[in-house]
């Protein structure tokens, strides 16, 4: 039954068995009254037939007791009055004056009353009808079996319910290749679905489907054009991937190369400060590429929950302090409260890549500054997040370029970074539906960005501000 065919064919067999039996049921019930009704027309007709055939003097006529007889042979029984009988009485003395062969030997209406009735002879019930004249000398009687009644009915039952079994049948023959035509242009896409490569995300035709399976099938390409973008976007980050892993790599081997054979302490140190700078890139790309990956795998959604932007922050900012003291730079955070109903691992990626970005891009001395806060009311009601520093900044004229993954602003900037970060923080604004906007930073210079993500319906207890 788990075939949609077999239980369409069961599903409309049976409403027609149920319609059908429906019907015969109240065919069997009016067919069985019209037929006790055209019995008692019968008998009674032909009672009074034969009363209105009698001479005068039948009862003088009567006493002989002579009958014809029929010449030949007698016709064979099964006839449609063999098994009805008559009788003419005389009632003053309950003589029976003539009887046809069917009839019983004794009074079929013992009683001599006129009218229908119902009667045992030897055994078998009986319909008997009497009637008498019109001064009450004669009395005919007629009466038959009521197993003949039946048996016209069981006969009648037995040729309806062979010709509705056959047409049962038909329509059941019927009902399954109809089915079977229709899902036939399902069952092609079913074959051309099983015989596809395992990398063939092509549409599924829509020609000439049944409508109740084109939402399905128009569904099932929506999500095969996605799964091709998904791929797409794959394919170009591993090969883009694989592009920016070399460089650094043969940076590392030639490095590892010149520290081999260094010839003096100054010459090996040099080498070595080049080595940990390139596996530090190297780290950091990894990282990246790392967190590019789990962002595009999605499920931010499902793992989605209320969290302050201000204790992500603060959380950020205090890990950054120690790389921030290095080079004579300073973190500066005024953390608003922000509610945000999202990944807070996703958002920790967006908040470290902005406080990384800044500081590797700034120079010595720089200064960042974090804010967060809540803007709008209702259902405009947005969380900020704004990263400025006063660094050498990004020419107007790359704004947006630098979103683009693995892009790298300025040639200035090239040894620096990987161009992943900000190509990731946009990934994670759009997968929390947000918005962002990068322009001047501090003091009329550096860069700046910011940065609105949807506030929660709910909002949660604001977190202490911190400053770092």
């Amino acid at each position: 039954m788990r075939a949609l065919r077999t239980r369409l064919l069961f599903a409309l067999a049976a409403v027609v068995f149920v319609a059908w039996s429906s019907w015969f049921a109240i065919q069997y019930l009016d067919m069985t009254a019209r037929q006790g009704s055209d019995t008692d027309a019968m008998l009674r007709n032909i009672a009074e037939q034969i009363l209105q055939s009698l001479p005068e003097d039948m009862v003088t006529a009567g006493r002989q007791q002579r009958q014809f007889t029929l010449g030949g042979e007698a016709p064979p029984p099964g006839g449609k009055f063999d098994a009805l009988g008559f009788q003419v009485w005389e009632r003053g003395t309950q003589r029976r004056l003539m009887s046809s062969r069917a009839a019983p030997t004794h009074a079929m209406v013992p009683r001599f009353i006129d009218g229908f009735g119902e009667t045992t002879i030897s055994g078998v019930p009986w319909r008997v009808y009497a009637v008498s004249d019109a001064r009450g000398r004669i009395q005919v009687q007629t009466g038959t079996p009521r197993s003949t009644v039946h048996a016209k009915v069981m006969r009648w039952l037995g040729a309806s319910l062979g010709t509705a079994l056959m047409l049962l049948l038909g329509i059941g023959i019927a009902i399954w290749l109809v089915i079977h035509w229709s899902l036939r242009p399902v069952l092609q896409v079913s074959e051309a679905l099983a015989t596809r490569g395992p990398l063939d995300l092509a549409s599924l035709p829509e020609r000439e489907l049944p409508d109740e399976f084109m939402p399905l099938v128009r569904s099932f390409n929506h999500l095969m054009a996605r799964l091709t973008k998904s791929l797409q976007h794959e394919r170009e980050f591993v090969s883009e991937a694989a592009h920016e892993l070399r460089t650094p790599l043969a940076a590392l081997l030639a490095q590892a190369q010149v520290l081999q054979h260094a010839g003096g302490r100054e010459e090996a140190r040099v080498a070595l400060e080049h080595l940990i700078t390139g596996i530090e890139r190297a780290s950091r790309l990894a990282q990246q590429l790392l967190d590019a990956a789990r962002v595009e795998a999605g499920g931010s959604a499902a793992r989605a929950a209320n969290v302050d932007l201000a204790m992500v922050v603060g959380m950020v900012a205090d890990e950054f302090e120690l790389v921030a003291l290095r080079s004579d730079q300073s973190i500066e955070v005024e953390a608003g409260h922000a509610p945000v109903y999202g990944d807070i691992d996703d958002l920790g990626i967006l908040v470290r890549n902005l406080l990384d970005n800044a500081l590797r891009h700034g120079g010595p001395g720089t200064r960042v500054w974090l804010k967060t806060g809540v803007e709008g009311e209702g259902r405009a009601r947005m969380a900020t997040l704004v990263v400025a520093d006063d660094g050498p900044g990004i020419p107007d004229g790359e704004h947006q370029q630098v979103f683009e993954r693995f892009y790298r602003a300025g040639d200035g900037h090239r040894a620096l970074g990987s161009g992943m970060g900000l190509s990731l923080v946009e990934r994670v604004v759009n997968s929390h539906g947000g918005r962002l906007r990068c322009g001047v930073g501090l003091d009329g210079g550096g860069f700046g960005i910011e940065i609105w993500l949807p506030a929660p319906r709910a909002i949660p207890e604001p977190a202490a501000p911190g400053k770092a």
